[in-house]
């Protein structure tokens, strides 16, 4: 019985360390860019001519924003950017939006641009 359980365990850790390895060569080179607003652009038809065969998805932000999720290159020196929310005193300021991003991304730092009708975003940068 005791036979089985290690088999099984190191059988377990094979597994898992194939699993492990391949989800992070497929996150490796995930990269996000936002463009203008999902009602003014084909969001899904914009990803895929910007992005062509290595467009993975798109999504429409908090802030309505077109995001296409896609496959970069990770020796490219494009930043990758994605919303990360709202930035406004009192909840999320400057510090707050950078200290988000660079929890999150690798490398990423963030930015809050002002917004003249919502509340101002955070916009994480970072490389993929």
């Amino acid at each position: 019985m005791a036979n089985h359980i290690s088999n099984f365990f190191y059988f377990f850790v094979i597994l898992t360390t194939i699993a492990a390895v391949q989800y992070s060569t497929v996150d490796a080179g995930k990269c996000t860019s936002i463009f203008n607003r999902c009602d003014d652009i084909d969001c899904p038809g914009h990803c895929k001519s910007a992005h062509g065969t290595h467009g993975v998805s798109w999504k429409c932000d908090l802030f309505y924003l077109c995001t296409c999720t896609f496959n970069q290159n990770p020796s490219s020196k494009n930043l990758c950017r994605i919303g990360m929310g709202t930035c406004y005193q009192g909840e999320c300021d400057q510090s707050c939006c950078n200290a988000k991003c660079a929890a999150t991304y690798k490398q990423g730092f963030g930015t809050c641009i002002p917004n003249q009708f919502t509340k101002d975003r955070c916009v994480c940068s970072y490389r993929s």
